[in-house]
C-alpha cells in the first residue's frame, strides 16, 4: 500500500511534526511511504496513494486521487479542511480525537485558577514593579464551591469534569445524549437547554465541536443570561463567540473576565481589538499543546493502521453527516 504525508498546514511546530513523521516511518516499514512538502509533489503522489496523513487537505488535491481509502488527519477537529467533494465520497475519514484530553483539560483547570487567584493582575503589577497586596487580596476568589458549565461533555469536557471535581466544584454542562449519567457531572442537559447553564455557572467553558449548530453560540443574548461576575473560557472555535458582546460585558463588569485560546481568524492579527479586551488572558491556540503530542499521535495512527490493513473497525471515524 501507498501513504503520502502532506505537512504543508503545519510547519509552525515542524519539530513535533518531524518526531511524528519519523515514528511512522518505523510503522510503515513494509509500505510505499511518500513525504510531501508542497503542493506539486502531494497533487503527483497523490493519484495512486491508498491513504494520506496529514493536517488539511483541499478540494484541488483531493481531485487528484484516484486510489485514496482513509485520510489520517493530525488534529482532533477537522471543520477547517472539509469540503462537499470529501463528504460525499467513500473515504473513510478520522481525526486524532482524545489526543488533546490531558492538556485541553490541564489548560482550563490552569485558566480557571489563574483568574480566580488574579495571576492575570498580578503579571501586571509585576511588569509595573508594583507591590499591591491590597488589590490582590480584594479580588482573589477560590474554585471550591463554584460551578462550572462545560459546554460539550466529549472526552476533553469530562476530563475537565474529572478535575474540576478535585476542587470540590459543582460540575453542570451539555452533550448531544443524556441518556446515561456522566462521572463527575452534577447536571447534565441537552445543547438546546443552555439557558439553563448560562446562569448558574461562575466558570462558562466552551469545548464543544464546530458545526452549524455551535456556530455563533455565544452571543449577546446568551451572554445577557450569564452569571453576573462570572468568566468565559473558549478553547474551543472563536466563531462561536461575539467578540464584541464579549467585550462590552467585560467592560462594563457583567462579566468578571475571559480567556480565550481561539479565534475567528488566526494568527490573531496584531491590530486585532481583541488583544485588548479587559480582564482577559489569550493565548494563541495552545490550549492542546503539548510535547507528548508526536507519541500519542503515533499511537492513534498505529492503532487504524493496523484496523486499516486487516478491514477491522478503526477508531475515531469522522460522522460525515453529524460533523466531528
Amino acid at each position: 500500500m501507498k501513504f503520502v504525508v502532506w505537512i504543508a498546514y503545519h510547519l509552525e511546530s515542524r519539530d513535533i511534526v518531524d518526531d511524528y513523521i519519523n515514528r511512522l516511518q518505523a510503522y510503515l516499514k513494509d509500505h510505499d511511504f511518500v513525504v510531501c512538502e508542497d503542493l506539486d509533489s502531494i497533487k503527483r503522489e497523490i493519484v495512486d496513494a491508498d491513504a494520506m496523513i496529514g493536517w488539511g487537505i483541499t478540494p484541488e488535491v483531493f481531485a487528484e486521487a484516484r486510489n485514496l481509502k482513509w485520510i489520517q488527519f493530525g488534529s482532533s477537529g477537522i471543520d477547517h479542511t472539509v469540503f462537499p467533494e470529501l463528504l460525499h465520497s467513500d473515504v473513510i475519514v478520522t481525526t486524532m480525537s482524545g489526543i488533546h484530553t490531558v492538556p485541553v483539560a490541564e489548560h482550563v483547570l490552569a485558566i480557571m485558577l489563574a483568574l480566580a487567584r488574579r495571576l492575570d493582575a498580578a503579571a501586571m503589577l509585576q511588569a509595573e514593579h508594583s507591590y499591591n497586596r491590597a488589590e490582590l487580596a480584594a479580588t482573589s476568589s477560590e474554585l471550591s464551591g463554584k460551578t462550572i458549565g462545560i459546554i460539550g461533555l466529549g472526552k476533553i469536557g469530562s476530563n475537565i469534569a474529572r478535575l474540576a471535581k478535585a476542587f470540590d466544584m459543582r460540575v453542570v454542562g451539555t452533550k448531544r445524549t443524556v441518556d446515561s449519567p456522566i462521572p463527575n457531572v452534577d447536571e447534565l442537559f441537552t445543547p438546546d437547554q443552555l439557558h439553563k447553564i448560562l446562569p448558574v455557572s461562575d466558570f462558562l467553558v466552551l469545548v464543544v465541536p464546530l458545526t452549524s449548530v455551535t456556530r455563533a453560540l455565544i452571543g449577546r443574548e446568551e451572554i445577557a443570561l450569564m452569571k453576573d461576575g462570572s468568566y468565559l473560557i473558549n478553547v474551543a472555535r472563536g466563531v462561536m463567540v461575539d467578540h464584541d458582546a464579549l467585550g462590552d460585558a467585560l467592560r462594563s463588569g457583567k462579566l468578571n473576565g475571559a480567556a480565550l485560546d481561539v479565534f475567528p481568524t488566526e494568527p490573531l492579527p496584531p491590530d486585532s481589538p481583541i488583544y485588548d479586551l479587559p480582564h482577559t488572558i489569550i493565548t494563541p491556540h495552545t490550549a492542546g499543546s503539548s510535547a507528548r503530542y508526536s507519541e500519542r499521535a503515533a499511537e492513534i495512527f498505529k492503532r487504524n493502521l493496523d484496523a486499516f490493513v486487516s478491514g477491522e473497525e478503526m477508531i475515531n471515524v469522522y460522522d460525515k453527516e453529524r460533523g466531528y
